[in-house]
């Protein structure tokens, strides 16, 4: 008796004596491409979070806003740093080395924009340093945005990643 083609073989018959031929990983293909989405969405993300702190800091005057405008001008400079190397190339020096830059930055773009968001609420509510917000103008509103768009993508980035680098790591410890 004999049996109907199974959909691994995909209509193609499997001779005996013929090496068998594994089929393409797909789901894997699917989570590597989510990641890789995830990480320039980040990217952009944090990257935005940089370029509203810079406009606030330059054109609303937070600069002369004591500890607040430091904090402003620090914020636009670690996201401009994080987000640069979220979007290079940085794989090139190797699957592992490259994964774990991008873990460290993903993970400091996260801390950048998860402080961010907690003090601009807390500002909201009562005075941060000395200085309390009031209202949600523009860019506040935007800064909300972007702060939860970097959480929300980069957290993505890590889930999809971590797992794949601490594996590789792992693999590489036993065989030493």
């Amino acid at each position: 008796m004999a049996s109907a083609p199974s959909q691994a073989t995909y209509g193609r018959r499997i001779r005996t004596g013929d090496p068998v031929q594994a089929l393409p990983a797909r789901p894997k293909r699917r989570s590597k491409l989510a990641a890789e989405i995830a990480r320039y969405l980040g990217a952009v993300s944090i990257l935005l979070v940089g370029v509203v702190h810079a406009q606030q800091y330059y054109d609303a005057y937070f600069s002369v806003v004591p500890t607040i405008g430091t904090l402003f001008l620090l914020s636009f400079i670690g996201s401009g740093v994080v987000g640069v190397v979220l979007i290079a190339p940085v794989r090139r020096l190797g699957r592992s080395v490259g994964d774990l830059i991008l873990l460290v930055a993903a993970l400091g773009a996260i801390g950048i924009a998860v402080g961010s968001l907690a003090s601009l609420l807390i500002s909201e509510y009562m005075p941060l340093f000395g200085f309390m917000e009031s209202g949600y103008r523009l860019a506040i509103v935007l800064a909300l945005v972007f702060d939860g768009l970097t959480t929300l993508f980069l957290a993505a980035f890590v889930v999809l990643v971590a797992p794949r680098l601490i594996h590789t790591i792992a693999t590489e410890r036993r065989t030493r």
